[in-house]
Parts: structure tokens; C-alpha cells; sequence
């Protein structure tokens, strides 16, 4: 009950230890974002085979299907590490930044805080650990306040992810990453993608775009992201679908519309292929972890 009303979720070290230890070392998430700050000690940090080095107030941030590699740990490692779920980063995104910002994020993610950037940061995710205190007690006895602190929650957890997109931007990144054929492949495919894919799902008109096969042109994307294009379409597709059905007053047939599909029968069978439920039963159970 609580983890569905929490559109992020806050980790440990000791877990994120056993994530690393599960994983071989490296992490990857293709429908999540998220970020680390080291709060004391240091670490070396592998993005997509770049390399950087940090300590204390040093972040970085992490978009969707980036590898992550946590290595060289000093023993007094400690931090904090968030990761938020398309469908609530997106919007927030979309908000305040264009394509090509989100882009120089996944590919700068690298940046130093200041104390009070630090301070600020640490003030946000400590105040919404309270409340997810205060949700579980609530949850245990029933509290008719209960539909209120997961309000509190979710815009606290909205306040970070803008606090946290205001600092980037006054900063210069630690190390801009110079880009290669490759890398300018798949950075005009992402400002595609979000400028087309709400009517193009097919693989065949990206890689037209860049004069490429459709068999080539997912090879390197795969390549830089770990996914290959049509599961990137596939995921903004339904991470925008859930965030319409969730938040939208639209009607599913609206939806289907406002996606280019031939019919709502034709969006129906396609959201319930990749999220295993209707729109409509969505819909009916997102409705009732707000209550």
C-alpha cells in the first residue's frame, strides 16, 4: 500500500549494496530515473562506460537505461540514493525543461553542490522521510489524515526533483562528455522520440530520419543505451499513457486520439500488452491508491 503511493523510492546503502551485489556491480533501469549524493567518503562511478570521481557533495543523476557501475567505495561511503519513476519524472521534466536539456543531463550527469545546495537537498528528503513515517503509522490505524500526507509526500517528492533540476542548471557539468558518430545517433533519436512519439511507434521512421536501416540504426542504439529502439518507443508511449490515465480528466477514447492509435480497442489491447491491465482497469486501480 505505502510503495504505491510513493512516487519515488529513497535507498540505503546497505541496499544499494545488495542491489550491486545482486547485479554483478552494475545497475540499470530502463523505466526509472534517479540520482546519488555523496554525503561522506568517496566513490568511483562508471555512466555508460565514462568514468568519474566522487566525494563529498559531488551528484550525479541518472536517466533511463543508463549502465550504472559503483566501484572503488572508500569504507566511509555514505549518501543519498533516489530513484522516481517515469511517469512522475516526466512531467516535471516537460515542465521547465526542453528535449535538448534532458538530453545534456543523461549526458553530463556529473556535477559538485555547494553546502547549502547540499543542505537544501538533505532538508527535502529527510522531511519526506518523516512523512512516510507518519503514512505507515497512519495505514497501521486507519487516520482519516492518511489521503493528506500522501498529498504531502508526492509534492515534496515534486519540490526535490525541481530543486534538484534548478541546481543542475546552475552549474557546469564536472565533465562534459565530448560525443561521437554514434552518441549524435542516438542524442537526435531521443529529440525525435520526444518531439514524434505520440504518432510515430514505428522503428522504420527514425531510422529513415538518419538515413540508416532499421536493423542498423536499433543496433546502435542498443549499443549506447543497452535498449533498443522500439523498446525506447515502447516505454515513452506507455510511461505517457499512465501519466494521462492517472492525472487527465481525458476519456480513454481521448487518450487513444491523443496517441494516434486507429481506435480505442486498438490502444486498449496495446496498454494492457505491455502494462498486463486495461486502461480502464488502470485507471480504476491508481484511482483507488489516492483514496
Amino acid at each position: 500500500m505505502l510503495q504505491n503511493t510513493i512516487p519515488y523510492q529513497q535507498m540505503s546503502m546497505a541496499e544499494v549494496e545488495l542491489l550491486i551485489a545482486r547485479n554483478g556491480n552494475t545497475i540499470s533501469y530502463m523505466d526509472t530515473c534517479g540520482f546519488f549524493l555523496c554525503q561522506q567518503g568517496s566513490i568511483e562511478v562508471t555512466l555508460n562506460e565514462k568514468t568519474y570521481h566522487l566525494k563529498k557533495g559531488d551528484i550525479y543523476i541518472y536517466s533511463p537505461s543508463t549502465l550504472i557501475s559503483l566501484r572503488k567505495r572508500s569504507k566511509d561511503l555514505s549518501g543519498l540514493m533516489f530513484k522516481g519513476s517515469l511517469e512522475f519524472i516526466l512531467p516535471i521534466l516537460n515542465s521547465v525543461v526542453n528535449t535538448q536539456n534532458i538530453l545534456l543531463i543523461r549526458e553530463n550527469p556529473c556535477f559538485s553542490l555547494t553546502p547549502e545546495q547540499c543542505r537544501r537537498i538533505e532538508q527535502l528528503a529527510e522531511a519526506i522521510g518523516e512523512r512516510q513515517k507518519l503514512l505507515r503509522q497512519s495505514t497501521e490505524t486507519e487516520l482519516p489524515s492518511e489521503s493528506i500526507l500522501k498529498q504531502i509526500i508526492h509534492c515534496l517528492a515534486q519540490a526535490l526533483v525541481y530543486e534538484l533540476i534548478h541546481i543542475y542548471f546552475c552549474h557546469q557539468p564536472i565533465e562534459p562528455i565530448p560525443q561521437d558518430t554514434k552518441d549524435k545517433i542516438f542524442h537526435n533519436f531521443m529529440v525525435s522520440l520526444f518531439k514524434n512519439y505520440k504518432k510515430e511507434r514505428e522503428v522504420a521512421f527514425y531510422a529513415k530520419e538518419q538515413c540508416l536501416s532499421p536493423r542498423y540504426f536499433s543496433t546502435i542504439i542498443k549499443e549506447k543505451s543497452g535498449y533498443t529502439a522500439l523498446q525506447w518507443i515502447i516505454q515513452l508511449v506507455i510511461s505517457n499513457a499512465r501519466q494521462m490515465l492517472t492525472n487527465s480528466s481525458l476519456s480513454i477514447k481521448e487518450i487513444a486520439i491523443e496517441f494516434n492509435f486507429p481506435s480505442q480497442s486498438f490502444f486498449g489491447k496495446y496498454f494492457k500488452q505491455y502494462v498486463g491491465l486495461s486502461p480502464k482497469e488502470y485507471r480504476h486501480a491508481r484511482r483507488r491508491d489516492k483514496e
